[in-house]
């Protein structure tokens, strides 16, 4: 039994006994391993066992029109011969859907980019010594070639029969035009899974671009460093929540808030250390507030909140929590700072209501109330304990 494996890529290829006339080796196995030839041949999608159906449809029509009981659709390439479309062919190389080039008679075909005729093998100098005539019972062989658009010969469509045949022009004629057929639909194919492959592409370089785009819409609106909504973010958004709660005729509470002594962390412990204070009152915000609330980073050491759905007598209970959760977090141990803030608030009804600039204008000037009395409350304490 032969080997019925054809020979994986890189696999030095035996060299012919025999090869056409006016050819030497060296020109028939370069005509075999050409680089362009081989490309084409991959596009193809039909070695290694590939079937197809147009082109079994095609080795039927053969075989009736040319009375014989074989037909290959057969490429080849510089490990074997492949068969995407084939009738009456049994054994290995049937099931295969190959052979190795031993028992190859279409390669003469692809070498010398002309039909070849075969009557009688066993008395052809050409191919007596091949395997496909020793091995597999191939006699008499027709095979015209396989020639894409671009000039390159794939391979060959081929009829076969197991007894002597005197083939006419009219034979040669009528597998000339069947192979014509053959290569619209091979070259079809190319197309279409080039077209496929480029629609991959296209989607691929499609997604980057829409995450990319997704990146920067949100670099647009959220601050690098704590990940919380920027000024501009925050501006859009809040406009959304406004127009909501005025339509809802619901309350909101905004909040402007900014660290106190956020210079002294920065200058002593350095500016690393002022980006974890960042983050850390960023953390803690997120924590504490809503998820329907909004939070934001104005920038330095100011932030802003949006609080849905809150009214005056929330305030207490709002700044309890901050303070509550303040007071948790610089209670940890190992910390090289203390967190305290000043904050400013201010509401929004739907009966009287004012733009997110006013609100966060008059916020601002409450937080600076707060810092003021804290300063002075801190003071007071201070000269309470010296006397």
């Amino acid at each position: 039994m032969p080997s019925t494996c054809i020979a994986p890529r890189g696999t030095p290829r035996p060299e012919p006994s025999t090869v056409a006339p006016g050819l030497t080796v060296e020109a028939h196995v370069a005509r075999l391993t050409s680089p362009s030839r081989l490309a084409a041949l991959e596009a193809t999608g039909l070695l290694d066992g590939v079937a197809n159906d147009v082109l079994d449809r095609l080795t039927r029509l053969t075989t009736r029109l040319l009375e014989v009981p074989v037909a290959l659709v057969s490429l080849v390439d510089d490990r074997g011969q492949h068969f995407p479309g084939l009738t009456g062919l049994g054994g290995w190389p049937g099931d295969q859907r190959g052979t190795p080039l031993s028992h190859s008679f279409c390669q003469h075909v692809v070498a010398t980019d002309r039909p070849l005729l075969i009557e009688d093998a066993g008395t052809n100098a050409l191919v007596r010594n091949n395997l496909a005539f020793g091995e597999l019972g191939v006699v008499a062989y027709l095979g015209v070639p396989l020639r894409t658009s671009e000039g390159e010969t794939l391979g060959s469509l081929c009829a076969i029969n197991s007894h002597q045949i005197q083939w006419t022009p009219e034979q040669v004629a009528t597998l000339e035009d069947l192979a014509a057929a053959a290569m619209a639909e091979i070259e079809l194919r190319v197309t279409t899974r080039a077209l496929i492959a480029r629609q991959a592409e296209l989607e691929v370089a499609h997604s980057a671009l829409q995450a990319a785009n997704n990146r920067l819409q949100v670099q647009a609106v959220r601050d690098p460093l704590t990940g919380l909504l920027n000024r501009r973010g925050f501006a859009e958004l809040a406009r959304q929540h406004l127009a909501t709660a005025r339509r809802l005729g619901t309350p909101v509470v905004v909040a402007v808030m900014d660290l106190d002594g956020f210079k002294q962390i920065n200058d002593t412990l350095g500016h690393d250390v002022g980006d974890e204070a960042l983050v850390d009152m960023a953390a803690l915000l997120k924590k504490t507030c809503r998820d329907a609330d909004l939070v934001a980073r104005l920038g330095g050491d100011e932030f802003a909140l949006l609080l849905t759905n809150t009214t005056e007598t929330d305030v207490a209970v709002i700044r309890t929590r901050l303070e509550t959760a303040l007071a948790s977090l610089n209670a940890e141990p190992g910390r090289e700072y203390r967190l305290a803030s000043s904050m400013g608030m201010v509401s929004w009804i739907a009966e009287a209501p004012v733009s997110m600039a006013v609100l966060l204008k008059e916020a601002d000037v409450a937080m600076y109330v707060d810092k003021r009395a804290r300063k002075e409350l801190v003071g007071t304490q201070s000269a309470e304990a010296t006397e």
